[in-house]
């Protein structure tokens, strides 16, 4: 049997043990300032009701957007700060898009 063979074997009877009460899951604390697609969809929704809007909004694209509310990419350093600028004053952000003061 190959190496991913054995993994997935190992990971299979890890498994049944957990699902019979033989053996605890591990668990981990998710750092507080982390970016989850969970809260990444809860910043969109709390400042538009859409990816498109947010997109018209804070000029960042619907799929983007929708890539991280997915999991499928996570936001670089630049993203990131705004993501969380928004979380914190989307006023601002939105005075800062549009160029006023």
């Amino acid at each position: 049997m190959s190496h991913v063979g054995d993994d997935l074997v190992e990971a299979f009877e890890e498994m049944a043990s957990y699902m019979r009460g033989e053996s605890q899951s591990e668990t981990y604390e998710v750092p507080a300032g982390l970016l989850t697609p969970d809260r990444i969809r809860t910043i969109r929704r709390s400042v538009a009701s859409s990816t498109k809007a947010f997109e018209a909004e804070f000029h960042i694209p619907a799929r983007t957007i929708e890539a991280y509310e997915q999991g499928r990419r996570r936001p670089d350093a630049a993203t990131t700060l705004l993501l969380r600028l928004i979380e914190t004053d989307p006023d601002a952000v939105r005075r800062a898009a549009s160029g006023t003061p």
